[in-house]
């Protein structure tokens, strides 16, 4: 008997922590889920750094060298989550509650030494077994794991902590993990862009890995093929309020259509050899993307997502290919199809209103999407943590 029975798998943003009052609020709930659930209960909660903290640690880094090693880059940005997972437990501790940290090779997810976009390769979940005896909530920085041949610890990627939660929950043998962000769940398009979009009340697992591989601020769409793979059922939830549920993901979902937007794509054209050493390069390295020929004879290349410097990722790899001023949009169909285009900044927005009106109808009931608290720059943890004063940046690691 391990001391406890009812074990539950829990994923937070990243934005449920963005102040001190969000860690408050998150961390009072978490008890009202122990009182509810009863003295066997125990919580294995992944999170997510305090909203713009990791982009902190990156631009501080990025300042001493530009171009440091992957290596650096896996020892440095996890350290943002492994604070974020500190302070909350702290907080919970101040609650009365029983809580601590796993960090590295203490979480048992071990991956390759693909630095920067780690690959899982296996989960042992015997350490966090002996910490859930003595603690009722472990922490877990998001997307943290150890090289399964050296044991130093590894990163999964920017917004992988959906993948470490969703590996966690398989692993333990979860039928399901909630997931808390400031919006409750997947919308018809980004509502910051499209004021019509709409909350999908249910998609499906494949329908999820379209959009997300297509540039959607959704799951991480190696964490959602994962949770399909091993039957894990995803329920996005809000991160405040009433914490209620916005959108189900699971095999069991009616077709939709949805609009994507994504304004932080890196597009570049090439001839078709240069393009095939471009695809070469990013399969090599792990990295998502969306080739396409026109039928005008027009050939691009696109990285979905940002986060990631793909011209010195080119130039680093002796690839020739041109930088191009657009930006990808994409239309999932009903039928599950995937069209993609381009178009230039500044017609991005009303691009998407005019694709959403065409495959987006809307049939139930319209659940609007409200916006993030707004909170003043005094407030913010990730900024009262900075490590430096913070000056430009560059825009991408």
């Amino acid at each position: 008997m391990n001391g406890y029975e009812k074990l539950s798998v829990m994923k937070f943003g990243g934005s449920s922590f963005a102040t001190r009052s969000d860690v408050s609020s998150v961390c009072q709930w978490l008890g009202r889920q122990l009182d509810e659930r009863g003295p066997a209960a125990r919580i294995v909660c992944v999170v997510s750094a305090p909203s713009g903290l990791t982009e902190q640690y990156r631009d501080t880094l990025l300042s001493f060298n530009p171009t440091p090693s992957d290596r650096l880059l896996d020892a440095g940005l996890p350290l943002a989550d492994s604070l974020g997972a500190v302070l909350v437990a702290a907080a919970l501790q101040a609650l009365g509650i029983r809580a601590n940290v796993a960090l590295g090779n203490q979480i048992g997810l071990m991956t390759d030494r693909n630095y920067t976009r780690a690959r899982l390769q296996s989960v042992d979940t015997e350490p966090l077994r002996r910490e859930l005896v003595e603690h009722q909530i472990v922490l877990i920085p998001g997307g943290q794991a150890a090289a399964h041949e050296t044991g130093e610890t590894t990163w999964l990627g920017k917004n992988s902590s959906d993948l470490s939660a969703i590996a966690l929950a398989a692993a333990f043998g979860c039928g399901e993990l909630e997931i808390f962000s400031d919006v409750p769940g997947v919308y018809s398009c980004d509502p910051n862009v499209v004021q019509q979009a709409y909350l999908l009340p249910h998609l499906s697992y494949s329908q999820a890995v379209k959009m997300s591989s297509s540039g959607a601020k959704v799951l991480h769409h190696r964490g959602v093929a994962y949770a399909q793979q091993h039957g894990v059922r995803l329920i996005c939830r809000s991160n405040r309020d009433d914490f209620g549920i916005g959108t189900i993901l699971s095999d069991q979902a009616p077709a939709t259509a949805a609009v994507i937007p994504d304004a932080r794509s890196q597009v570049f054209s090439g001839s078709l050899t240069q393009l095939d050493q471009a695809a070469k390069a990013l399969e090599n390295g792990d990295i998502a993307y969306i080739r396409q020929s026109e039928s005008e004879g027009r050939s691009w290349l696109a990285i979905p997502c940002g986060f990631f410097d793909a011209t010195a990722f080119f130039k680093q790899h002796h690839v020739r290919v041109e930088p191009m001023d657009t930006q990808m949009i994409s239309v999932l169909t009903e039928t599950g199809e995937l069209l993609h285009s381009l178009v230039s900044p500044a017609q991005l927005r009303e691009f998407s209103v005019r694709l959403h009106q065409e495959y987006c109808i809307q049939t139930g009931p319209i659940v609007p999407c409200t916006p993030p608290r707004q909170s003043h720059d005094t407030e913010m943890l990730s900024l009262n943590l900075a490590t430096f004063q913070r000056g430009e940046a560059a825009r991408h690691v």
